[in-house]
């Protein structure tokens, strides 16, 4: 099978997550990776067997004829997911998402980037390396205006772009709390037990992709506001010196929300664990049904 997810050129970590984990999880039978866009749905269409995971990619750029495994893809962008023809949904990340392309509520469990509970530990509060990290959301890393803002409030600066994702998530796991305005960061900081806080300073943030998560945990989405940053694509100087005086708040803000120890958000341990093992009964399901070696992964 074909996994399909959007593909940056200069790496995203929530999307990469998809290169890393599923051959991981699904040995041998993961074929190959495709992207997910317009430009690339007639190609994806001539594929036998598309398997579609992490991302918010449950939108009319998946192909109708063939064979389709959804195994924890949100909805959020563009127009929902219309034809469920030749699409073998095991769960979706979210509530919302049941509703937005029209499944059984029972198909929402939560976003399968829990699943990395298996390759990586928890880590102990006494190892603990970073006292709060920080991590963009990918639209919002031009220039270094968020990086020089971590670096002068004394915050790890962790970047969404790239491809190294085992050293992003020892980074959030090693964290005491994360300041998250991407959201697989929250993800996989509450996968790993560790406080987050939600921010936003773009509309790419996506509310509705953050309640779609939030809701399958039963958690309240409620970001802080920061200062956006202006695009200068132009290089037009005005907008420059605007810039420097905005990140001069981004550093305040960043500090104020570090200290914001009682705003911190954690799902209930329970409700977590009963996910993760409704979870894995459909990674061995689908295993089985792949025929995969059963064979647990590590941890």
């Amino acid at each position: 099978m074909k996994v399909i997810y959007f593909q940056d050129p200069e790496g995203n970590f929530g999307d990469e997550l998809n290169r890393w984990l599923w051959p991981r999880l699904f040995d041998g039978a993961v074929t190959g990776f495709g992207h997910h866009g317009i430009e690339t749905l007639e190609e994806n269409g001539k594929e036998s067997l598309l398997f579609y995971g992490i991302g918010t990619i449950l939108d009319d750029r998946i192909p109708v004829e063939p064979k389709k495994i959804i195994f924890g893809s949100g909805f959020g962008y563009g127009a929902p997911l219309f034809n469920l023809n030749n699409c073998d949904i095991r769960f979706v990340r979210g509530p919302k998402t049941a509703e937005a392309i029209g499944v059984p509520i029972d198909k929402a469990l939560t976003d399968p980037a829990i699943l990395l509970r298996h390759f990586f530990p928890v880590v102990a509060n006494e190892n603990k390396v970073h006292d709060v990290s920080f991590m963009p959301h990918h639209s919002t890393t031009k220039g270094d205006f968020w990086e020089d803002a971590c670096k002068d409030s004394g915050i790890n600066y962790i970047s969404p772009m790239g491809f190294d994702v085992e050293a992003v998530v020892q980074q959030i796991s090693s964290s005491r709390l994360v300041i998250a305005e991407a959201m697989h960061a929250a993800i996989v900081a509450d996968a790993f037990r560790v406080p987050w806080i939600p921010v936003t300073s773009v509309p790419e943030t996506n509310p509705f992709k953050w309640q779609d998560w939030c809701e399958s945990l039963d958690l309240r989405y409620q970001p802080h506001t920061i200062t956006p940053i202006y695009r200068n694509v132009t290089g037009n100087p005005a907008k420059d010196l605007i810039n420097k005086v905005k990140a001069l708040l981004r550093r305040h803000e960043l500090r104020a929300i570090s200290k914001k120890r009682g705003a911190t958000m954690l799902s209930d341990t329970r409700v977590l664990d009963a996910r993760r093992m409704k979870m894995d009964e459909l990674v061995e399901g689908l295993r089985d049904h792949l025929r995969i070696d059963s064979a647990k992964p590590p941890c």
